[in-house]
């Protein structure tokens, strides 16, 4: 198993991606909080004065005075009413509104006879409705809303006042009022929400980061067993295939050696010795190949002749081909271009495919070997057949595993 160019880092991503999730939702929230939080003591605010001005108007039957046919001309009656409005606390100014919304009576006279509509609150509240909004006379989003003197905060209120049967609006009451103590929980509830929000936000984030920081060292731990398993997996094969490989020449050196310890005849020890020495060679070159692999590819790659490898390795096989009764038959096309390849690992190939094509026809059978060049697709191609028994089929898909063997 081989580590990958830029492994995957599961914890810097987490950390970076997470954080910013977490920030944008514990922002979203504050601010939605927030807002709700001045919305809803805004709107407590409002219906408190809300109730207290209706019941003023009902009480003194002022709605009448907007029935008259010329409610303008009631100023001094709607002073005398609406002007003890005016001077309650945290009262900064009051406007009184027909169903026109032509401003009937003011505390500010300045302001009386005029209309400033379009205005969407004004209007709302000649539906029927309570209407709250808030602001800074520093910064005024309507012309009424320059006061005389600069305020940090103001709520304007619009009052519907109804008809003496409550069958239809008859004007609006308008007040401005600075509610200091109604601002300063505004702002202490504000900043409780977003403590709260950040507060929590890094909680989520610490528990979370803890978390998956175990869970990562657990992975890498994981993986850390996963390569030794598999690594000795492949330890336990190579070994398999390596105790294959040398085998057959082993014990052919062993029976030679025992055959020249019975033998006097000194031809036929030199015959056996010439043996020895050619199976010694063999493993020689063997470990020379198996060592090779450490090797870049690209180091080992030169031009060379397939059909000589091909013949070179038949060689070597024969007798043991004759003695096995099995009938050779070799088409190998020429001539064919040369390949840049390596032919240590090459012949060992044909050497294991061959060995193992033998060893499945133990009564004997025929063995096909051609190799010819396809030129519509640039390579050559090399077929070895055999009339064995063939490859079970649950161990198909391993055989291109590195040191795979059933032996």
């Amino acid at each position: 198993m081989y580590p990958t160019k830029n492994p995957f880092n599961l914890l810097p991503w987490y950390t970076s991606l997470s954080f910013i999730c977490i920030v944008l939702m514990s922002t979203g929230i504050g601010f939605s909080l927030s807002r709700f939080l001045n919305e809803t003591l805004l709107q407590r605010d409002a219906l408190v004065t809300k109730e207290f001005v209706q019941s003023l108007v009902k009480k003194e039957n002022a709605s009448t005075l907007f029935e008259k046919e010329h409610p303008q001309n009631n100023e001094t009656a709607f002073s005398g009413l609406f002007h003890r409005l005016s001077t309650m606390p945290e009262v900064a100014r009051s406007n009184l509104y027909d169903k026109k919304g032509t401003v009937l009576w003011s505390d500010d006279e300045r302001l009386i006879g005029h209309n400033f509509m379009p205005n969407p609150e004004l209007i709302a509240a000649l539906s029927g409705k309570l209407s709250v909004s808030s602001g800074i006379s520093s910064k005024p989003k309507k012309a009424e809303h320059a006061l005389d003197k600069t305020v940090p905060f103001f709520a304007e209120i619009y009052i519907p006042i109804w008809s003496q049967n409550g069958d239809r609006i008859v004007g609006v009451f308008e007040v401005y009022k600075t509610p200091s103590t109604l601002f300063t929980s505004i702002k202490r509830g504000q900043r409780l929400v977003w403590i709260s929000t950040a507060v929590g936000g890094l909680f989520i984030f610490a528990s979370l980061y803890w978390i998956v920081r175990r869970a990562a060292r657990v992975i890498d731990q994981q993986q850390k067993q996963l390569i030794e398993s598999e690594t000795m997996v492949v330890i336990g094969e190579m070994s398999s295939a390596v105790a294959h490989a040398i085998r057959n020449p082993l014990a052919s050196i062993r029976s030679s050696a025992e055959f020249s310890l019975e033998e006097d005849d000194l031809d036929v020890i030199q015959d056996t010795v010439k043996d020895i020495i050619v199976e010694v060679d063999r493993l020689s070159g063997w470990t020379r190949e198996m060592l090779a692999y450490a090797r870049p590819a690209y180091e080992r790659l030169q031009p060379m002749q397939m059909n000589e490898v091909i013949l070179t390795t038949l060689d070597i096989f024969s007798q043991k081909l004759k003695d096995r009764e099995i009938h050779l038959k070799c088409n190998l096309e020429t001539p064919i271009p040369k390949i840049a390849g390596d032919a240590g690992p090459l012949r060992h190939l044909l050497i294991c495919l061959l060995t193992n094509a033998m060893e499945s026809m133990p009564e004997g059978g025929e063995l096909s070997i051609k190799n010819c060049f396809v030129k519509n697709q640039g390579f050559i191609k090399t077929e070895i057949i055999d009339t064995g028994k063939g490859i079970p089929k649950d161990q198909i898909k391993r055989v291109f595993d590195p040191f795979f063997t059933t032996k």
